[in-house]
């Protein structure tokens, strides 16, 4: 039958209900309700306290005079059973596994609590869109392993344990009178899943089980109701995203990069697509064995991921009409006489390495305000020739472009970076950051040191210390200097679309990658 992805109750089978929250993103998960004889089976809570009473009050207007004897947490996540407490008189099942991870749970504390706190964004967007107060933990106080029959009424519920997949202890809740399973977060439908625990291959396992049985009518734990067909599909993304993973961890591939190289064709329409970033780690850490990457860490580069950075943003670059037209060339080659020495040259027709190429869209661009381009030539031309070593000053700067998305300028310094001795896998090694395996400790120190100054504008102790080991401090000042002035020249031309110069284009860029 088709069930409408409508908020609320559906009966989707004789005497048997999904709770239904659109649109099925962070914390908006599907619930279930199997009745017979007056008595109800829940299968999970939902993420507050007020959502869970709002869906028990429906229940109640919709069957009077139910009683919910026996409540299924499906696993561990918040959204599936921080609404227990409602429920003090049911008996509340799960597996061992998931009890134990429910047991030691504290997240909703940090979530409850008030003013700032340091979480991921994405955590930090469901603080403000869900009311944490009033949390009771309320954990299973029956567990089981393996299989178990539950008796509803005259009916029978089957609970299978498929975990680890998703998280340690998923199961699936199978109403065989009815052929419908409630399939918790072992599957998601219009939305990219979030691998918590893996393995990946435990989660291709559980949806070739449900796939094997008896069911027609599928409730995932986010997105609409479903049949086999979309298990399929599901099962596709899922080896997808583990063959690549396994090809780009073979490749020594950072991981961020992997997850923006994936071939997400026939689901690039699904929500919540920083998700990748997590499943990719996720395999990951699988291959890795040691823990990393970890999954806090992942959640808080989501951002870092989902937005464009300067790879993907180049061919905007050439193609976007300026907002500002750079002034002719020989315009801005006329105010070389206001300036001496190599900032006279950069006007003039470029110098070191842009020797002989005509004047930068970016200078052009500036040179609209002809004392403001005076007054920059020096500082750049000073920050061009100062104490940083070029290579340590090439990578600064293609970090601060990948931070600050401004593809001209990564563009233009992938081919100085390649010049002063950064190599392609280095550069490609850029956009995955500090946290990279690949840095040597000084390298690692000044990636820190621009991702600090971009976020806060300030060094942390530890970074200003590790860099104190490395540099001097007239090198600490430049290096500083260089951020913000690359940070400012940022602003510039991503605000006036400054084109990519005629004689550069993406091609023609060693080490760029995307």
């Amino acid at each position: 039958m088709t069930v409408p992805f409508t908020p609320g109750l559906h009966e989707i089978a004789a005497d048997t209900y999904a709770y239904l929250q659109p649109d099925g993103s962070w914390g908006f998960s599907n619930a279930g309700l199997v009745v017979a004889d007056g008595e109800g089976l829940l299968v999970d809570t939902l993420f507050t306290v007020p959502q869970t009473r709002a869906m028990l009050d429906t229940m109640t207007r919709t069957l009077p005079r139910l009683a919910i004897r026996t409540l299924v947490n499906s696993h561990s996540d918040g959204d599936h059973w921080w609404g227990n407490q409602l429920l003090p008189d049911a008996t509340i099942l799960a597996s061992e596994a998931a009890a134990a991870h429910m047991r030691g749970d504290r997240l909703h504390e940090l979530f409850a609590c008030p003013g700032a706190v340091p979480l991921p964004r994405v955590a930090e967007e469901m603080r403000r869109t869900f009311d944490f107060t009033g949390i009771t933990p309320t954990p299973p106080t029956r567990t089981f392993g393996g299989e178990l029959d539950v008796a509803v009424g005259g009916r029978t519920v089957r609970l299978i344990e498929v975990g680890p997949a998703h998280t340690v202890g998923d199961v699936l809740v199978h109403v065989p009178d009815v052929a419908v399973l409630f399939a918790g977060d072992i599957l998601f439908i219009g939305g990219h899943p979030v691998v918590h625990s893996g393995p990946i291959a435990g989660w291709i396992a559980a949806c070739d089980l449900i796939l094997g049985l008896d069911v027609e009518t599928i409730v995932p734990g986010h997105g609409p109701v479903v049949g086999k067909p979309e298990v399929r599909a599901f099962r596709e993304y899922l080896e997808r995203v583990r063959d690549h993973a396994v090809r780009a961890h073979r490749a020594g591939t950072p991981v961020l990069q992997a997850a923006r190289e994936m071939d997400l064709d026939g689901f690039a329409h699904w929500d919540d697509p920083e998700r990748l970033l997590l499943n990719i780690g996720a395999v990951y850490r699988e291959l890795n064995g040691d823990g990393t990457p970890d999954e806090i860490e992942l959640m808080d580069r989501l951002d870092q991921y989902a937005a464009p950075h300067p790879a993907d943003t180049a061919p905007l670059a050439v193609d976007v009409a300026p907002r500002i037209v750079p002034r002719p060339a020989s315009e801005i080659a006329a105010l070389a006489g206001r300036l001496e020495g190599p900032a006279a040259q950069i006007l003039a027709g470029g110098a070191g390495p842009l020797a002989g190429r005509p004047v930068l869209n970016v200078l052009a661009t500036i040179g609209n305000h002809p004392d403001l381009l005076i007054a920059l030539a020096p500082l750049l031309t000073q920050l061009a020739q100062g104490l940083l070593p070029p290579r340590e000053r090439e990578l600064a700067i293609l970090r601060t472009a990948h931070r600050t998305g401004a593809a001209y300028e990564w563009h233009h310094h992938t081919r100085l970076g390649a010049a002063a001795g950064l190599t392609g896998s280095e550069i490609a090694r850029v956009l995955d950051g500090p946290d990279d395996p690949g840095w040597h400790e000084a390298d690692r120190a000044l990636l820190r040191a621009v991702d600090e100054l971009c976020d806060d504008h300030v060094l942390s102790p530890a970074t200003r210390r590790e860099l104190a080991v490395h540099h001097s401090t007239p090198r600490l000042l430049e290096l500083l200097a260089l951020v913000g002035a690359y940070a400012l020249i940022a602003g510039i031309l991503n605000t006036c679309e400054v084109p990519l110069d005629d004689w550069l284009t993406p091609s023609t860029q060693a080490g760029t990658t995307g």
